[in-house]
């Protein structure tokens, strides 16, 4: 996880986030509506321009696993606070509360409504786009040379549910995250030595690695980029 810098409201919201929730909070107080029709209403979040302008600003990536979702799939618009929660669902559509997310990150075994709150009933789960949060201050990204592998450790009670919700280390089944980012780690770790002695090819795909667009670029910013020339 990196943080991302928020990008302007997509124009389909500033003309109609407050119109649509004023005819949810309507239909749902309807006693008269279905479960089809306040959904209806509820999925207006899913428009195109909002998806897209999602996309682009996470570089299609999962804003948690940081795995690269466009390439294989369409991606989730995630709710930071669950739009399933009433205490939350003036949030539906605000612009701050939408993230793009993988389907395996977003779904009821790993996200889903699940929003651990502190003692003082601030989240205890990481928005990377809040703008206030650093994710290498709650998380630790380690590469394990004898193990070969690339793991996410909590530094603190944050980021250990990050680390829990999310199945990070691949404990509750998560395998071939682990695998393919372990992999794809052991080879920026082995091009570091060429980049330190001056490979101008390897300086290049290293500090490609650094980008934001690039997948696990958490790990290449802790573990490549300090030792780059």
């Amino acid at each position: 996880m990196i943080s991302v810098p928020r990008t302007s409201k997509p124009n389909v919201l500033v003309r109609n986030a407050a119109k649509w929730l004023a005819k949810l909070q309507a239909i749902q107080a309807d006693k008269a509506a279905t479960k089809a029709e306040i959904k209806k209403v509820m999925n207006k979040y899913q428009h195109n321009e909002i998806k897209a302008t999602l996309v682009a600003m996470f570089h299609g990536k999962c804003a948690y696993c940081e795995n690269q979702i466009t390439h294989v799939t369409y991606g989730d618009i995630e709710h930071f606070y669950p739009k399933s929660d009433p205490r939350y669902a003036h949030l539906i559509f605000e612009w701050e509360n939408l993230l793009l997310s993988c389907p395996i990150c977003n779904n009821a075994g790993h996200k889903g409504t699940k929003f651990p709150l502190d003692q003082n009933g601030n989240p205890l789960l990481i928005n990377p786009t809040d703008g206030v949060t650093d994710p290498t201050t709650h998380l630790e990204f380690s590469w394990d040379a004898v193990a070969g592998l690339a793991s996410v450790y909590g530094r603190d009670a944050r980021g250990q549910e990050v680390e829990r919700i999310f199945d990070l280390n691949g404990v509750r089944g998560r395998k071939e995250l682990i695998k393919e980012r372990s992999k794809y780690v052991k080879t920026l770790m082995a091009l570091l030595p060429y980049a330190q002695k001056g490979d101008p090819e390897a300086i290049d795909i290293l500090k490609k690695a650094c980008q934001p667009d690039s997948k696990y670029s958490a790990f290449a910013r802790v573990l490549i980029l300090p030792h780059l020339p």
